[in-house]
């Protein structure tokens, strides 16, 4: 038989900002130049990979926070940020970026139509700070 740690909430989000950090390191630290990103089907389909696990885990997050604090249940991903918005976790600037984010993740996961990978090149490093931001807020949230 499997014996089931139990942790608080407090832990629980811990251990995923954690998770975040790791896969956010490996996206980052693995980002080619953009030539090399856009040839390179196999290595940039690991970093989807990893921005799929990494938007998973900040999906988390806000589940973890909502059902501890017993906010109104979202029908969602986009909806969960969106509760974290509305019981003031994080800001609106915040929300919407983090709500981007996960459309992003969408978009590579369900492969709604073609994806442009030179934009895809350009939003992993344009953005990738907004996923430390996500982090220091809930930290500093967690806190309390």
């Amino acid at each position: 038989m499997i014996k089931k740690n139990i942790y608080t909430p407090e832990e629980r989000i811990s251990d995923k900002l954690d998770e975040i950090i790791k896969f956010y390191h490996e996206l980052v630290d693995h980002l080619p130049e953009e030539d090399f990103f856009l040839e390179n089907t196999l290595m940039r389909r690991g970093l989807e990979k990893t921005l799929e696990l990494l938007v998973n885990s900040i999906i988390d997050v806000a589940l973890i926070i909502i059902s501890k604090f017993n906010y109104a249940k979202p029908i969602d991903s986009r909806g969960a940020i969106e509760e974290l918005y509305k019981n003031k976790v994080i800001d609106q600037k915040l929300k919407e970026k983090v709500a981007d984010l996960i459309s992003f993740r969408n978009l590579l996961v369900h492969r709604y139509g073609k994806i442009d990978e030179r934009l895809e090149f350009e939003n992993i490093k344009e953005n990738h700070e907004d996923i430390l931001e996500f982090v220091k807020c809930i930290e500093k949230f967690n806190k309390k």
